[in-house]
């Protein structure tokens, strides 16, 4: 049966054109509209849109047909300006473009271990350039299906092993590979350097990864502290801060590009991070790349970009938990002390992941309480979380989630005193905050052909939050809704290119004397291609190209700080990016990269009116973006299984970096601040970590960065109004708060079930703060802290005791707060 679906409105008609066939049933899945071909179940129908203007929806034909009415009616009904394109998205997620058959293959991979030739149960197969792979079953066999003919590049991998590369293997064949025992443990595969699985020894960037096993290890209820962790990071406040590009903004706007699988978790009110809305029980591990990564990921990526991977579902049913309890200690001072209570924190996760035919699927829960180590740092976060995987055939399948977070707790700004910095200031005591975000996301990927695959996406992304009268009575609300486009493609000799495009819509609501309602809109294009020149060496080079619209308004904002206009704003970028890496011998590799990244500011940077950190922020309407080259050379070299080193030289320019200066004109009792863009600044440094094997189950790791950053004043520039030093107009003053030097190191002992770490860290002292506040830096030192685990496995059963800051350490990277205080924490993980 066909059925035509039509639409008409004053500008324009939109015809959508389906052929509706019996159901085909293969392999357990069903498929309405479908037919039996060799790589599947064929899709079902054609799409034909052609789109004029806006439309208004009317009858339809079948009774399916009114379904996806109806929800696209819901879609469109915004009055965001992109939303017709983000609707069209969804529907081609639905509705592949093509039901042409393929001819297809199986190739099997038996994998075993080279010293005793035991099969690998559990070790991976990824196809590169490709969203598909697979794991070994217990006799160490994998087997691909449905691949269309031609020839893949494999890499084979298992914890503890060192990963093989295959590559030019033809589908439809059967191979077997042995695998070298490895102590050292690095990553092998990577998707974000590329938007594609690519082997990490060949990307042209440097870029981390932290696996969960890993991050398990810190008993945390937040990624910070893990990341903190990675050579190159930092954490100033609740920021974290990649190879010195950020400072602290009081929680506005990231240079740090967040995602989530792929899709962007900024809020579109502050543009910062909310660390409660990763479902971090769902974490299969988390990729951070350094330095600009515009080109690819647009603004926001100034600084480098964190892409938080997770779990799908298994292929047996299962249910997991986690329990997590632990207490701080009693500051080192008796007056010092706010509560003569216990001051803990305690939470749980449950998930449970089952198959339902070709459908696989992840539920989960939790709820963490915690009464924090300081006056106003008690907090209760509940979160919901769900994922479903459908595979059609064995070379598209459809992802979807779900994330829901809800959190309030108290506001800690800056301390009473300095004999008080537990206790928040005198009237305090009561200020609250509420917060809640949802994300969700959909997204279809199929391997058209060997040299041709496709992935479509859309996002929706809502984050609010109510503060009460005690803490000022702020609150605002913002939307982000996104939808991309994404073809790789490697039908050129030598190249395999990524192209796509990208739309972005942020709304937000707010009172009118804070944030004001805005709109802003980002339309983006991009294309990324690798060319292998040999078996060694390989050249990346790409481009994006960004246009930004802030929409203007026609009313005139009045708050606390006067009156103004906020007139619209316009711009386009062009992010372009080189990267070449080169293996001159096994288990090395050397690689270099330059590109430009920017960021658009966020809507609080712009228009925010606020009492902040003892300050009045007032708006600047003509704030523009901030931009970046950023250069890197790097090396890494694995020598004989039981070392590995990864070392790197970073230079990056900036012009216009957004920060926070003081308004000379302002008069009052409380100093006001607006953000403002500086006219240059300049942030070089190295960065170099090695792991050691060492016999008897001992393992070692050593991190060191060096950062240099400095911003060259201009002739008028304003400074702020406290620790100018020996600062001169028209010279160059150090960057707020970065460390120039950063120590990590950790030794590990493994015997049987059990395992010990004792770690060790060392930042040294600012060379500048804000200059906001007068005592300056009186009570910035370096940062000398300890911490220890001791975990053991019972079976099913994975216990982990650990005390962070083991000497109790004080101290504070910002004014006026003390960092936490000595902890002891316990973690049970377990399957049911």
């Amino acid at each position: 049966m066909v059925g035509i679906l039509k639409s008409r409105s004053g500008l324009g008609l939109t015809t959508i054109l389906c052929r509706w066939m019996e159901k085909v049933r293969i392999n357990g899945s069903s498929w309405l509209g479908g037919r039996k071909t060799a790589s599947g179940i064929s899709p079902p129908c054609w799409a034909a849109i052609i789109f004029r203007g806006p439309t208004v929806l009317r009858r339809w034909s079948s009774v399916k047909a009114k379904l996806l009415r109806i929800s696209i009616s819901k879609l469109t009904s915004s009055r965001w300006p992109v939303r017709r394109i983000l609707a069209l998205l969804c529907v081609s997620a639905f509705c592949p473009l093509s039901s042409l058959p393929i001819s297809a293959a199986e190739l099997a991979v038996q994998i075993h271990d080279a010293s005793d030739q035991a099969p690998l149960p559990g070790a991976t197969v990824a196809v590169l350039g490709t969203g598909l792979g697979g794991h070994a079953d217990e006799k160490g066999y994998c087997r691909i299906e449905g691949l269309p003919a031609g020839h893949y590049d494999l890499l084979c991998s298992h914890i503890g092993y060192q990963s093989q590369t295959l590559h030019a293997i033809p589908a439809g064949g059967q191979i077997s590979v042995a695998l070298a025992t490895n102590a050292v443990e690095v990553p092998e595969v990577v998707i974000s350097a590329v938007r594609r699985s690519q082997a990490y020894a060949t990307t042209p960037i440097s870029i981390a990864v932290a696996e969960a096993h890993r991050i398990a290890e810190y008993n945390t209820l937040s990624l910070v502290e893990p990341l903190r962790q990675v050579v190159g990071v930092s954490q100033v406040g609740g920021q974290l801060n990649i190879r010195g590009s950020s400072g602290f903004s009081r929680g506005t706007g990231s240079r740090i590009l967040m995602l989530v699988d792929g899709f962007p978790l900024l809020s579109a009110d502050l543009g910062d991070i909310k660390w409660d809305a990763v479902p971090l029980a769902q974490v299969e591990r988390v990729e951070v790349v350094k330095g600009a990564g515009s080109a690819l990921y647009g603004t926001g990526a100034l600084g480098g970009v964190i892409n938080v991977l997770t779990r799908d579902p298994g292929q047996e049913p299962g249910t997991r938990y986690r329990l997590l309890s632990g207490y701080y200690s009693q500051p080192a001072y008796r007056t010092w002390r706010w509560s003569d209570g216990p001051m803990y924190l305690n939470g749980f996760d449950l998930s449970h992941n089952r198959r339902i035919g070709e459908t696989g699927l992840v539920l989960s829960g939790g709820h963490n309480r915690s009464t924090g180590y300081h006056q106003n740092g008690d907090a209760r976060r509940y979160h919901l979380y769900a994922k479903a995987v459908h595979h059609f055939s064995p070379t598209s399948h459809w992802r979807t989630m779900a994330n829901w977070a809800f959190d309030e707790h108290g506001v800690f700004v800056q301390w009473r005193d300095r004999d008080t910095p537990l206790a928040v200031p005198v009237g305090d005591g009561p200020a609250n905050t509420a917060s809640w975000k949802l994300h969700l996301n959909s997204e279809y990927y199929r391997l058209f052909r060997r040299d041709l695959g496709y992935r479509l996406k859309v996002g929706y992304y809502r984050t609010g939050f109510e503060n009460n009268q005690a803490a000022g009575g702020l609150a605002s609300d913002g939307h982000k809704l996104s939808g991309e486009g994404q073809v790789d493609y490697a039908g050129l000799p030598g190249w395999i290119w990524t192209v796509g495009v990208n739309a972005t819509s942020d709304r937000v609501r707010s009172p009118g004397d804070f944030l004001g309602a805005r709109d802003l809109l980002s339309l983006a294009s991009y294309a990324q291609g690798v060319r292998e020149i040999n078996e060694v060496a390989e050249l990346t080079a790409g481009l994006r190209y960004d246009w930004n619209r802030r929409a203007a308004t026609d009313v005139l904002i009045r708050g606390v700080c006067g009156s103004f206009a906020a007139t619209g704003k316009r711009t386009g970028e062009f992010s372009p990016q080189v990267g070449f890496s080169y293996r001159p011998w096994a288990n090395s590799a050397i690689r270099a990269s330059l590109g430009r990244g920017f960021r658009a500011p966020s809507v609080s940077e712009v228009f925010a009116q606020a009492q902040v950190s003892g300050l009045q922020v007032c708006p600047n309407p003509d704030l523009g973006s901030e931009r970046v080259w950023s250069y890197e050379v790097g090396f890494r070299q694995a020598i004989d299984h039981w070392l590995a080193f990864d070392g790197a030289f970073f230079w990056n320019d900036y012009w216009g970096l957004i920060e926070g200066r003081p308004d000379l004109q302002a008069v009052g009792s409380v100093p006001v601040a607006r953000f403002q863009n500086l006219s240059r600044a300049r942030v070089r440094g190295v960065e170099g970590e090695v792991l050691f094997a060492l016999p008897y189950g001992l393992g070692a790791r050593g991190a060191y960065t060096f950062v240099d950053g400095v911003e060259y004043l201009a002739e008028n520039e304003v400074l702020p109004p406290y620790c100018h030093g020996d600062f001169e107009l028209g010279g160059k003053a150090p960057l707020p708060y970065r460390s120039r030097h950063a120590v990590n190191a950790s030794l590990k002992a493994k015997r049987g079930a059990s395992e010990a770490m004792l770690g060790f860290q060392y930042l040294s002292a600012f060379d500048r703060v804000s200059g906001l506040f007068p005592e300056c830096g009186r009570d910035q030192v370096p940062i000398v802290l300890a911490n220890a685990r001791l975990s053991r496995r019972l079976g099913s059963l994975h216990v982990n005791l650990r005390i962070d800051n083991i000497f109790q350490y004080h101290y504070a990277t910002i004014e006026r707060k003390i960092r936490p205080l000595r902890r002891f924490s316990l973690s049970i993980d377990g399957e049911l």
